[in-house]
């Protein structure tokens, strides 16, 4: 069994937390800040549909230059309602899967950088950057999501095993 083949029981399970997640954010609470430093409701949920896509982004490309000099600085997708972010999580959750499952050993192994203006903030094996900036990064996000919907007073779904609000005593 290949590495990314190994990883798919683990992906399926955190992308399925995370949609368990995103689906319990109200449109009415996206623009919804915990704190002035902080960012609103909209923006994590937006951000954790996008980490999935960087699946193929990191596979499938040696680097990406976040402030390209001569192009456009990535950005956040900007979704309005929880709907068009849940459809944006799972279309990037469906594409991200089979590269997982297909991709061989030896591209894991390869380098993947991080770019801003042309100067390398960083470069790890491809392998490393799936597990800390997809899987990981997820977790550490939705984390901040289960807060945000704690301290509004919404259901927080149980990921690992029942929620404060699921559980039964």
């Amino acid at each position: 069994m290949r590495i990314g083949q190994s990883m798919i029981p683990e992906f399926e399970a955190e992308m399925a937390n995370t949609r368990k997640v995103l689906e319990r954010i109200p449109d009415d609470k996206l623009d919804w800040k915990i704190h002035e430093k902080s960012n609103t409701i909209g923006w994590v949920a937006n951000h954790l549909a996008d980490i999935p896509g960087w699946v193929d982004m990191t596979i499938n490309k040696a680097s990406l230059d976040v402030a390209p000099v001569d192009g456009e600085p990535y950005q956040t997708p900007s979704e309005s309602t929880t709907a068009a972010i849940l459809a944006l999580f799972d279309d990037n959750v469906a594409k991200a899967k089979p590269i997982l499952e297909g991709v061989e050993d030896a591209t894991l192994m390869q380098p993947w950088s991080l770019l801003q203006g042309g100067q390398e903030l960083m470069t790890l094996p491809k392998l490393v950057v799936v597990r800390t900036w997809v899987f990981n990064h997820s977790i550490h996000h939705r984390a901040h999501l289960c807060v945000y919907l704690r301290v509004n007073d919404l259901p927080v779904p149980g990921l690992y095993g029942p929620s404060g609000d699921e559980a039964t005593t």
